[in-house]
């Protein structure tokens, strides 16, 4: 179980998982990527990875170039005086951790950056203003039937007229929020890739080069997310442009503080919600930067609802009711000492998707 304490390092596993994750992501060679194995053994470095013809190493794995329009490996250099290489869409090479990367031809020298912050980002949002007492006022569940806690947001919800009531709260600033229908046709991320989703951002005109204009409206929309990419430039235009209603959408902030959003409505993207059985949905927020990009490890998350029984779960718990669990019967209740407590089970809560999953058996089975 992610949440019991490692003997020797004092930590719980959950925890252990993502100090490795990031080391990994980040390309770091630390004790952080000894934690899973024993003694002073280490996970195995895979960087030295051979591809195969007309495809480059490129964000952890082998990517073909003839699909990004590059007709053979020669082509940069010999046709257009450049090289061929890893880069993000500004335009920057790939040095490890998490991002949007494709083979390219490029002069460029300049490593790969984080993306450029929010104005306010949560790690400097005012203490004194975002305080406890102003996130549970926020948080109030006043008018609906049940709510979920999720750690760093809570989901609350009633069932008026055959239509979903429902209100996702976020204790962090407007990076963007989503929430919807989970999908598991396959894909990099299962539930993720594929899913209908409304979302909210707090600009507009994006551009993966520079990210959102936030001197533009903030604006709530439903979203497809690509079925085989994950970056927000392959999925952009909303589906609501062709004619879904989102008339009751709309966006709550707390300046610099909190986010939420709200809804009421029978469907997503045509599809439907189960009023009367349950429901996978997938939640998300950024706290961070305005390129709508990377959540983070504990800004997500799988849960079931049951939206007419008030029962709501983690995907990953499906099944495993015990003590200390997520589980909620249908009377849980908002605020910010009830989130406390799960943050830590909260944050590994896509453990199911491919990254997390690979990285854990590679520590597991190649350790040395």
């Amino acid at each position: 179980r992610a949440w019991y304490v490692h003997p020797e390092h004092g930590d719980t596993f959950g925890n252990i998982r993502n100090l490795m994750i990031d080391a990994a992501g980040k390309g770091e060679q630390t004790e952080k990527l000894s934690l899973g194995c024993s003694s002073s053994q280490t996970a195995r470095n895979l960087e030295d990875i051979v591809c195969q013809e007309n495809s480059i190493y490129c964000w952890a794995r082998c990517m073909s170039i003839l699909e990004e329009g590059i007709p053979r490996e020669n082509y940069c250099q010999e046709e257009r005086n450049l090289r061929l290489d890893c880069v993000n869409p500004r335009n920057q090479t790939y040095t490890g951790g998490h991002g949007d990367y494709y083979p390219a031809c490029t002069a460029s020298t300049e490593n790969a950056t984080s993306y450029p912050k929010l104005p306010v980002y949560q790690e400097i949002r005012d203490p004194d203003i975002c305080t406890d007492a102003a996130y549970n006022d926020f948080a109030k569940t006043d008018g609906y039937a049940h709510s979920f806690d999720l750690g760093p947001s809570i989901f609350m919800w009633s069932v008026v007229d055959g239509e979903v009531d429902g209100r996702l709260i976020f204790d962090g600033v407007f990076g963007f929020l989503a929430i919807g229908h989970a999908s598991f046709a396959g894909g990099p991320h299962d539930a993720m890739n594929g899913a209908s989703i409304i979302m909210a951002l707090p600009g507009g005109d994006y551009s993966a080069v520079t990210g959102l204009d936030l001197s533009l409206e903030p604006n709530i929309n439903e979203y497809v997310i690509s079925h085989t990419a994950s970056a927000f430039r392959h999925w952009k235009e909303p589906v609501s442009a062709s004619g879904a209603n989102t008339s009751s959408y709309e966006i709550e902030v707390v300046e610099n503080c909190f986010t939420a959003i709200k809804f009421k409505t029978s469907e997503i993207n045509g599809i439907p919600f189960d009023l009367n059985g349950k429901n996978d949905l997938i939640w998300a927020g950024n706290n961070q930067d305005y390129y709508a990009g990377y959540h983070g490890y504990g800004n997500r998350g799988i849960f079931v609802v049951d939206f007419s029984s008030g029962e709501a779960y983690m995907k990953r718990d499906e099944g495993h009711n015990q003590d200390g669990d997520n589980r909620n019967d249908g009377n849980n209740q908002g605020g910010k000492d009830v989130a406390s407590k799960n943050t830590s089970d909260a944050s590994s809560m896509f453990s199911s998707w491919s990254t997390t999953s690979l990285l854990a058996i590679i520590c597991i089975s190649l350790c040395m």
